[in-house]
């Protein structure tokens, strides 16, 4: 497929029809397109769980669909989506971006650091409460209370179990909430540090906790998800008590530090305080969001809870501001 032909482009109109999937109405609203006449913007993702990639191009997946209602209220660019390990993605963010064409990563967290070389987007979702998958032996130690008080329904001290020597695994090139946590708390003799480029990281956590490598591990949700039963037979999951309580805003847009790049975040931000702002939009950004994480269906309730709590926090930090 030429790369002209890989251009898609909003097409105007109704962003959000109830009676259809969320994966119809995000794909009804593009279309191929071979003009050059529009800026362009390349979303970035590494290859993992959920999504299809054709070469290099993602053409669907939960994610996908996500990104792609995000990029029809920048009608105003053309997109493109595409997967790369992460080394390659920072690389393409940082020296590819050109007057006409700019790189951004879906999804990053905000590093300071990181703002040296690019810029971030205000956050489009929220978290829930981060799990760690356990081997059954300990589980069976951390376990407590009636049947129907178990798994994602309990919590555990990741700091408790780190200052019990309990091994964990951290990947080179990949840093959140779960990794500053084990790095302040964690000896060096209760970390595996592996390098994570091109490894399905959830999945191979899993692997690591079963050959016996490790006792837990951080897993997402998506991931979860996808194991088989036989997987999901031979681990237990639970709760990160540190890291469960606080509603925390993610999946930034993080894109190359140029005059585009700079435009594209402010269009960015503009498209999505607008969006917040409608009552339908929003509703279907946080549906979208919520089967773009991958999260069971039991926690919709407190995910919608939490979308709701979010929302009110920026309502009254933007009257705060006086806007």
């Amino acid at each position: 497929m030429s790369r002209s032909a890989l251009l898609v482009v909003v097409l105007l109109g109704s962003f959000f029809l109830p009676s259809l999937s969320l994966a119809q109405t995000a794909k009804t609203h593009f279309a191929e397109h071979t003009s050059r006449n529009m800026p362009e913007v390349v979303w970035l993702r590494p290859p993992e769980v959920g999504l299809t990639v054709e070469g290099v191009t993602i053409v669907d997946g939960p994610l996908f669909e996500n990104m792609v209602f995000l990029a029809s209220h920048l009608p105003q660019y053309s997109h493109r989506f595409e997967a790369y390990p992460v080394k390659r993605a920072w690389s393409l963010i940082e020296s590819s971006a050109t007057q006409e064409t700019v790189y951004c990563f879906f999804g990053a967290s905000y590093r300071e650091k990181r703002t040296s070389w690019g810029y971030f987007s205000s956050p489009t979702s929220i978290s829930l409460p981060m799990l760690v998958a356990t081997s059954k032996a300990l589980s069976n130690k951390l376990s407590k209370g009636s049947a129907n008080d178990q798994g994602v329904n309990q919590s555990v001290s990741l700091k408790s179990l780190l200052e019990a020597n309990y091994r964990t695994v951290l990947y080179s090139e990949v840093q959140n909430a779960y990794v500053d946590a084990v790095k302040q708390w964690a000896k060096t003799s209760s970390i595996v540090q592996i390098n994570g480029l091109e490894k399905d990281l959830g999945v191979h956590t899993v692997d690591l906790i079963e050959t016996g490598r490790i006792d837990f591990g951080y897993v997402g949700h998506r991931e979860l998800m996808s194991l088989n039963e036989k997987d999901l037979g031979l681990i237990s999951v639970f709760r990160v008590e540190e890291l469960s309580q606080e509603t925390r805003l993610t999946k930034r847009l993080f894109c190359s530090k140029s005059e585009r790049g700079k435009q594209v975040i402010d269009d960015f931000d503009t498209a999505m305080q607008n969006l917040k702002g409608d009552v339908v939009q929003s509703l279907a950004l946080r549906d979208i969001n919520f089967v773009a994480d991958g999260y069971p269906t039991m926690l919709k309730s407190l995910f919608d809870e939490r979308w709701s709590i979010m929302q009110t926090n920026e309502r009254q930090q933007s009257e705060k501001l006086g806007h």
